[in-house]
């Protein structure tokens, strides 16, 4: 009982320290006072001709001042807006490189505006804000793709890879575009690769810390995959710049030329038109014993050619 007793005594002693305690936060809270808090910063309204090039600070730490319930809030970032600064409010800036310092003070009523009627905007830090400010051009260059491909065995690369489109639009600051004649790619690794394929990339991540900014944003990459076999033709030499008191004869007058063909383009190398040549000015250049063997025609299909042999003896002998 008496333990009982002792409970109750203790339970409402802690009732009323902790409505006490509330009386005294609540009476606290309604009056005015001051603190600090960080909030995050963005830059809105850039001006269409002009580009920012440096960093610019993504938070501000303002002292406020306001009635305790609105601080709270602010302090333990229950209410923490992200305040934006307009950058087409800003007087005097040309379309030259120009650096231009801010107090940040200059931004105090726009700022408060944001917070709200209750909040008034005692301070803020950093004080100021440096700008540097370039004109914002246009220029039209040439997009360069950078890739890694790697094929499944027998297929490769048939033709070019194509880039549309093949030139960008690139807006940002003049100091940068005076010299910049072509933008490359992110680069693109590809697999065992075994079809022909189409990835869309965008341009390097690099680019955006320079301020740059293209249209169209993305590239696409077309990719044209085939399968090939290896094939060979036998080719007769012809010869070039012979005197015509001279006769000249190639040993052996005729070479293996060993190609990858397209298996799609096996039914074209029937028909298509293969031809050699040895100089005959080799021989007075160089005095030399062979002559190397030069191919002159072929079909634009093949790849990886090699002649057999890429080197000829020859026969010389006067006409009567």
């Amino acid at each position: 009982m008496h333990k009982a007793s002792s409970n109750r005594k203790l339970y409402v002693f802690l009732f009323c320290l902790s409505l006490s305690f509330f009386f005294w936060l609540l009476n606290a809270l309604s009056k005015t006072a001051s603190t600090e808090a960080v909030f995050n910063v963005s830059y809105v309204n850039q001006p269409e001709n002009k580009v920012v090039l440096n960093k610019l600070p993504n938070q501000l730490s303002l002292k406020i001042k306001g009635l305790g319930f609105d601080l709270m809030a602010y302090k333990l970032r229950l209410r923490r807006p992200n305040l934006r600064i307009d950058l087409s409010e800003m007087q005097g800036v040309n379309n030259e490189l120009q650096h231009v310092k801010l107090a940040s003070t200059s931004f105090s009523e726009y700022i408060a505006n944001q917070l709200g009627e209750q909040i008034e905007v005692k301070e803020i830090y950093p004080d100021s804000i440096r700008f540097v400010f370039d004109a914002r051009v246009e220029k039209k260059v040439k997009i360069i793709s950078s890739t890694q491909l790697n094929f499944e065995q027998q297929y490769q690369l048939f033709g070019r890879l194509l880039v549309k489109p093949a030139i960008t639009s690139v807006s940002g600051p003049a100091s940068i575009l005076d010299t910049l004649n072509a933008v490359y790619t992110e680069e693109l690794v590809l697999d065992n690769l075994s079809e022909t394929t189409t990835e869309s990339v965008q341009f390097r991540a690099e680019y955006a810390q320079k301020k740059l900014s293209f249209n169209p944003e993305k590239v696409i990459l077309h990719i044209p995959v085939e399968k090939f076999t290896e094939s060979s033709v036998m080719v007769k030499v012809s010869y070039e710049n012979v005197p015509d008191s001279i006769e000249i004869k190639a040993i052996p007058n005729e070479i293996e030329v060993k190609f990858l063909i397209p298996l799609s383009k096996m039914a074209s190398l029937a028909s298509a038109n293969f031809s050699a040549k040895i100089d005959y000015e080799q021989i007075n250049d160089n005095f030399n014993h062979k002559l190397k063997v030069e191919l002159i025609e072929y079909p634009d299909f093949i790849q990886s050619l090699t002649l057999n042999p890429g080197k000829v003896e020859y026969i010389l002998k006067k006409r009567k």
